[in-house]
């Protein structure tokens, strides 16, 4: 009886805040209450914001230093006076690893205006390379190998694309990698400056002519109020164009002989009259 009674009371309760339910969870649904300031900078900070930190550089010691030191005066680079069509550093070191064991590669690729005009004629799209250089661990085997395979097939597969094509290798003695390095660094900077000279040269070409322009404007409107005063009858002073007289020095005929000669002339000519 006691249990059927509560059961009574807690279906009555529940009917009779049956609408005020309905009601907040309308309410909910149109308008669901915001995450507090603090917990969405809690989350956003925790999913998105977090900044990397940087690693501390390893400084290298004394024992690495030497050891670097120590393998740079044990390599050998080997010149690369032609390289075949097509054919990339990885295929390089392929080829070369065979007989020694192969360090940094390094390709130059042909000149840019040379692969457009190729694309235009319908030639192979395909990115080519002119000359390279090879770095070896041993520089015993970097010349051994130079040696051996210049001039030589480079042979592989029978149908392969290169069998054909000749080996073009030449050993540099007392050539490191870094002198590589600093040769193509002086390149590019002595290109840079180049560049930055034709860009200055042309500026100043352009501020000339637009000057000359300006000039010329200048001088035209002048000429057009001028005609105008003559036209309406009215007098008009003459019109200064002075040239500038610019002093310059007489051209010598002649060549640089026979200037020598005459001078030899003269001092033959002199000691005679000496001796």
């Amino acid at each position: 009886m006691i249990r059927q009674r509560h059961a009574q009371a807690n279906s009555s309760e529940s009917d009779s805040d049956g609408e005020h339910t309905q009601v907040k969870s309308g309410s909910e649904d149109e308008a669901p209450e915001e995450p507090s300031k603090e917990e969405s900078d809690d989350s956003d900070y925790f999913v998105g914001d977090i900044e990397p930190t940087e690693k501390p550089q390893k400084l290298l010691s004394e024992k690495d230093v030497e050891r670097a030191q120590k393998a740079e005066r044990k390599s050998g680079v080997v010149y690369m006076s032609r390289v075949p069509p097509y054919m990339k550093p990885i295929q390089v070191r392929h080829m070369l690893e065979k007989y020694a064991q192969i360090g940094r590669i390094y390709l130059v690729e042909e000149d840019e205006q040379r692969r457009k005009q190729r694309k235009k004629s319908g030639g192979n799209k395909r990115r080519q390379y002119v000359e390279g250089w090879i770095e070896f661990k041993n520089k015993k085997y970097a010349k051994a190998v130079a040696t051996m395979l210049n001039n030589t097939k480079m042979g592989g597969k029978r149908h392969s694309f290169y069998h054909d094509d000749l080996w073009n290798l030449r050993y540099l003695p007392k050539f490191k990698w870094r002198h590589l390095v600093e040769q193509l660094a002086s390149e590019r900077a002595a290109k840079e400056q180049k560049l930055q000279t034709e860009i200055s040269q042309s500026r100043r070409e352009l501020d000339a002519y637009v000057k000359s322009v300006e000039r010329a404007k200048k001088m035209n409107n002048i000429r057009a109020k001028r005609q105008a005063k003559i036209d309406r009858g009215e007098e008009v002073k003459q019109l200064d164009d002075r040239s500038r007289n610019v002093w310059q020095r007489d051209v010598v005929h002649g060549s640089a002989d026979s200037k020598r000669r005459r001078v030899q002339g003269n001092m033959d000519s002199v000691l005679s009259k000496i001796f």
